[in-house]
C-alpha cells in the first residue's frame, strides 16, 4: 500500500521509550540522536519528560511566530508553481490568513484543515531511533506536523528512508536563511 510524500513542520514530537530502557535513556540522549540522525535543530523545540516512558518535544512559539510566514513566503512559490492545480494555489490565502490572524489561533486554523496548503497532519509515518548506548535502546517517534505540501499521488514506501534524509539535507541548504528549515520533516503520510 502506498502513502503520500509530504513536507511539514513537526509541531509536536512524542518519543516513546522501550519498556526495558525507560530509566536508562535521558531527554538529552534523544535530543542528541534526533540531531545526529534526523538533522533537527533541537534548539527550536522545548523538551519535557511526560512520564518515565515518553518525552514530548514541542516547537517553541518564538521561532514559529517569527519565522513561519517569511519561510512560507519563500517556500510556497518554489513547491507550488503557477501551473499547479487550483487547490494548491490556496497558499496565498494561507499566508494572508496567518498574517492577519493572532498567532494564538494559527494551530486552530491548521487543525480546521480549511486550506490545502496549510493544515495539521497527525498521520505522519512513525520513525524509530536507536540511541547510541551499549544496550542499543530504541525510541519510537510520533509526529504532529503542520503540513505544507502533499504529493500528487501515492508513492511506494519501501526504501525511501535514505532519500528522505538526503532530501532533508538538500532542503536545509536551499532554505538555509530560514531557521525553521532545520525543523522541517520530509515524510510519508496517509
Amino acid at each position: 500500500m502506498g502513502q503520500y510524500l509530504a513536507i511539514g513542520l513537526p509541531y509536536r514530537i512524542v518519543a516513546f521509550l522501550e519498556t526495558s530502557s525507560r530509566y536508562d535513556v535521558s531527554l538529552e540522549d534523544v535530543c542528541n540522536e534526533m540531531r545526529r540522525v534526523h538533522y533537527y535543530d533541537m534548539n527550536l523545540f522545548a523538551g519535557e519528560v511526560s512520564d518515565h516512558s515518553r518525552f514530548v518535544f514541542t516547537l517553541k512559539d518564538e521561532p514559529l511566530k517569527d519565522g513561519l510566514v517569511p519561510f512560507l513566503e519563500d517556500f510556497y512559490p518554489k513547491i507550488y508553481p503557477a501551473t499547479c492545480r487550483t487547490e494548491e494555489r490556496e497558499y496565498p490565502q494561507a499566508i494572508e490568513t496567518l498574517r492577519n490572524m493572532p498567532f494564538e489561533q494559527w494551530l486552530d486554523f491548521a487543525r480546521a484543515k480549511e486550506n490545502y496548503a496549510f493544515q495539521m497532519d497527525d498521520a505522519a509515518a512513525i520513525s524509530y531511533l536507536e540511541i547510541q548506548k551499549d544496550f542499543r535502546p530504541t525510541v519510537e517517534l510520533r509526529f504532529e506536523c503542520l503540513l505544507f505540501y502533499l504529493g500528487y499521488g501515492k508513492v511506494i514506501t519501501e526504501g525511501l528512508g535514505d532519500f528522505e534524509r538526503f532530501f532533508k539535507h538538500c532542503f536545509h541548504e536551499a532554505f538555509a536563511q530560514h531557521p525553521l528549515a532545520k525543523a522541517i520533516k520530509i515524510y510519508r503520510t496517509g
